[in-house]
């Protein structure tokens, strides 16, 4: 079982990359190139910090 502080880096790493998903689903309906590409980073922040804070 994992230690608290893994836990809850696993939980914001998740979270991040389902509101990045959900900024670019938003972003693309309302045709908002801003808005998609903010979604964008946010999946690119998500995934560098998967791969920087694996245990």
């Amino acid at each position: 079982m994992t230690s608290t502080p893994e836990r809850r880096m696993r939980l914001k790493i998740i979270s991040l990359a389902l509101c990045g998903a959900a900024v670019i689903a938003a972003g693309a309906a309302a045709q908002w190139w801003w808005l998609l590409g903010i979604g964008v980073w946010v999946l690119v922040a998500a995934f560098l910090m998967e791969m920087i804070y694996r245990p």
